[in-house]
């Protein structure tokens, strides 16, 4: 049986993790370890994001409402207008 050879620290031999992925622009990035006996990092190889599989985007649940975006339940009325005056919009007749 032929096991994953385990990458060592260059540094002390301790053991290394992976850390995060660091972007380096261009559409490229590099895997970054992390040792864990005394924390020194090592950044793996440039890979291009291309060729790295993605996890597919959801589908949106339910489409947009018509008319636009729908009124806000949280203010009221009058709370509303006094914002819309503040803000230098457009005075309506629901607030007198």
């Amino acid at each position: 049986m032929t096991g994953r050879v385990q990458p060592v620290c260059p540094l002390c031999g301790g053991e290394l993790r992976f850390s995060h992925r660091e972007y380096l622009g261009g559409r490229r990035s590099a895997r970054v370890l992390r040792c864990r006996a005394c924390g020194a990092q090592v950044r793996g190889e440039a890979q291009d994001d291309d060729s790295r599989s993605r996890p597919a985007l959801p589908a949106r649940k339910r489409p947009l409402p018509d008319g636009g975006q729908p009124d806000n339940f949280v203010l009221d009325p009058d709370t509303a207008e006094m914002l819309r005056q503040a803000l230098g919009g457009e005075p309506t007749d629901a607030g007198a």
